[in-house]
C-alpha cells in the first residue's frame, strides 16, 4: 500500500474508531491554579525534589543520575468529572505506581500495578544526535488500566502508560519536551521557548497549516505535532509540569513549573518514588522472591497482559500490534512510521535552528 493510500485509510479506520490526536492544550496560566485547570478534579503527583532550588552553579557541576531528580516533573494527574464521560470508571485507573507481575489461572504472565506506591521510572542516556552527543531524560508511569470511556472504546485495557523524554543542550538545559504514551500513541513535542524564537529567526516562520516555526511539514507522511512551547525563564532551572487527562491519559500540556502554586489542600498531593527504569527486568511475582521483567522479549518487548481490540483493526493497515506498550527501545510511532530510538527523527520531522543538535 502507498503512503498515500495508507494515510486515507488511517482516516477512515480512525473517524470510526473515535480515535482523535490532535486536542486543545492548556495554556500557561494553568499552572497558577493546577487542580482548578484539571475541572476542579486533579491529583498532583510531587517529585523527590519538591522544594528543592538549583542555581546556574549547581546545574553545571550536576552529574547525569543528579539531573534526573533537577527535571523529575509535577505530574497533574486528572480524575474523572461527573457527567463527562459516559462511564463511570474506579479512580485507582488514573493512580499511577509500581509495576509488578501477576501469574494469571492460564499460567501467563501478567502485568498489574500497584497504586499504593506511586512510581515513577527513569532513563538517562546521553545520545548522539545531530552532530554531538545530548543528555536525554525519559520518565514513564504506569497505569492499572485504560479504563473505557464510551460505549464501543477500541483502546481500553488493562495497564497503561504515559511518557515524557527531554532533551537537554550543552548547558543542561530543556531544549524540548516529547510525550508519548508506551505504545507509540499520541506522540506531541513541546519546545522551550527560546528554541521556538531562534527557529522563527533561522529557519523562517510556520509553514502553510502550521503553528509554530519549528513545525515540519511532510507530503504523504504523518507531521509531528508541536503542541505548545514552554516558557522557562532565563536562569532558572525548574522542572516540567505535565497535565495529563483523566481516563484516556492524553496530555493536556507541558509548562515550566517556575511559577507552580501548589494546592493548599495537601490531601490533593501525593510525593512519588523515582525508580531506576532497569527495574521493569526485575519486578517480583505475586509477591514471592521470583523474579521477572514486565516485558515480553520474545515479542518485542510488549507489556505482558496488556492487548488491546485495537490490535485487531489497525492490523489491517500493517500496523504491528496497536496500542500495546512496549519496552522503551521497542516503541514505534505514528503508526510504525519511525522508531522512537531513533537519532536521526528530529532532523527529519523538525524545523530545528542550526546548530542547535
Amino acid at each position: 500500500m502507498t503512503r498515500a493510500g495508507f494515510l486515507i485509510l488511517f482516516s477512515i479506520v480512525a473517524a470510526s474508531a473515535g480515535c482523535h490526536t490532535t486536542w486543545p492544550m492548556l495554556n500557561e496560566a494553568a499552572v497558577h491554579d493546577p487542580i482548578q485547570a484539571m475541572h476542579g478534579r486533579a491529583i498532583v503527583y510531587a517529585p523527590p525534589n519538591m522544594g528543592r532550588v538549583w542555581n546556574q552553579d549547581e546545574l553545571a557541576g550536576a552529574t547525569a543520575e543528579e539531573l534526573a531528580y533537577v527535571y523529575a516533573p509535577i505530574l497533574v494527574q486528572g480524575q474523572q468529572v461527573p457527567g463527562e464521560h459516559d462511564r463511570a470508571w474506579s479512580p485507582e485507573s488514573d493512580a499511577i505506581g509500581q509495576a509488578y507481575l501477576h501469574v494469571a489461572d492460564s499460567d501467563e504472565l501478567k502485568t498489574q500495578v500497584d497504586v499504593t506506591q506511586p512510581t515513577v521510572y527513569a532513563i538517562v542516556q546521553k545520545r548522539l544526535l545531530g552532530n554531538r552527543e545530548h543528555l536525554q531524560l525519559t520518565y514513564v508511569v504506569w497505569y492499572p488500566r485504560r479504563p473505557r470511556t464510551k460505549e464501543f472504546d477500541i483502546e481500553a485495557a488493562d495497564i497503561d502508560s504515559g511518557i515524557v523524554r527531554i532533551t537537554l543542550d550543552d548547558d543542561k538545559r530543556p531544549l524540548f519536551y516529547e510525550t508519548v504514551l508506551a505504545c507509540g500513541c499520541y506522540h506531541k513535542v513541546f519546545v522551550e521557548q527560546r528554541v521556538e524564537s531562534e527557529a522563527w529567526q533561522t529557519v523562517g516562520p510556520p509553514e502553510s497549516g502550521k503553528t509554530f516555526a519549528t513545525e515540519r511539514s511532510i507530503p504523504r507522511m504523518f507531521d509531528w505535532e508541536v503542541a505548545g512551547v514552554v516558557n522557562t525563564p532565563k536562569a532558572t532551572v525548574a522542572p516540567p509540569v505535565l497535565f495529563v487527562s483523566a481516563g484516556e491519559h492524553h496530555m493536556q500540556g507541558v509548562q515550566s513549573s517556575a511559577n507552580f502554586q501548589w494546592p493548599v489542600d495537601g490531601s490533593r498531593v501525593r510525593p512519588y518514588r523515582l525508580a531506576d527504569y532497569r527495574e521493569l527486568d526485575t519486578v517480583q511475582i505475586d509477591g514471592t522472591p521470583r523474579l521477572g521483567s514486565i516485558f515480553n522479549p520474545e515479542d518485542d518487548g510488549q507489556v505482558w497482559g496488556a492487548d488491546r481490540l485495537e490490535k485487531y483493526i489497525f492490523m489491517w493497515i500493517g500496523t504491528d500490534d496497536a496500542g500495546h506498550p512496549r519496552k522503551n527501545d521497542n516503541i514505534l510511532l505514528h503508526f510504525d512510521q519511525s522508531r522512537w530510538m531513533d537519532p536521526n527523527i528530529y532532523q527529519q520531522y523538525l524545523r530545528l535552528p542550526p546548530g542547535l543538535l
